[in-house]
């Protein structure tokens, strides 16, 4: 019995020892991190307004109908619905997703990147201001490996970014590489008259 305690004991320990080798980050959360300026003085700012960002991602759907049965709608695939007869009807729809909501008094946002295409359509709501702003963020995204035993991470160069211009004065990239760094990549210049 007290050969396989110490076999444990030597086991944890080994183990213990491997995980802590590796030089893996803690905070592995990859963002473009966006950072407030006022654009009529060029100074670092805090937002006039509530802010709430959203996404807009398009989803595929797939429609199956056939006389005297339901509809089915589903988000993937289904050859067996096809191969019993149904009717198939592919739809593209844009849908909003939440990333940031209710910002108040913010200098600054954190917002994850797409994996699934070459441009972010982010929409900036304001609660004072009707009409929302609209961002494009135009990126390339890579595959990024630390060590092996950390995993893969999916890191960004961003291209471009264009904006509206209903309280964004102009956008600017300041550091094109998003990572899990945490620096600034982007600073948005508001106007202050939008008030």
């Amino acid at each position: 019995m007290r050969k396989w305690i110490g076999l444990a004991i030597v086991a944890s320990l080994l183990l213990t020892v491997a995980c802590s080798t590796a030089s893996c980050p803690m905070d592995t959360k990859v963002t473009c991190n966006y950072d407030f300026f006022d654009a009529a003085t060029g100074d670092a700012s805090v937002l006039f307004d509530t802010l709430t960002v959203t996404i807009r991602k398009p989803m595929t759907f797939y429609i199956y109908t056939k006389e005297g049965k339901n509809d089915s709608v589903l988000r993937v695939r289904s050859t067996a619905l096809v191969d019993s007869g149904y009717k198939e009807t592919k739809t593209v729809v844009n849908a909003d997703t939440i990333l940031l909501n209710s910002l108040a008094n913010g200098g600054s946002m954190n917002i994850q990147m797409s994996n699934n295409g070459p441009v972010d359509t982010l929409v900036l709501h304001y609660k004072k201001i009707l009409l929302p702003d609209t961002m494009y963020v135009f990126h390339e995204g890579y595959s990024h490996v630390e060590t092996p035993e950390c995993g893969v991470y999916r890191f960004h160069n961003v291209k471009d970014v264009k904006a509206t211009d209903r309280c964004i004065d102009r956008v600017e990239i300041v550091n094109p590489k998003v990572d899990y760094q945490k620096e600034y990549n982007v600073r948005i210049y508001f106007n202050t008259s939008a008030e």
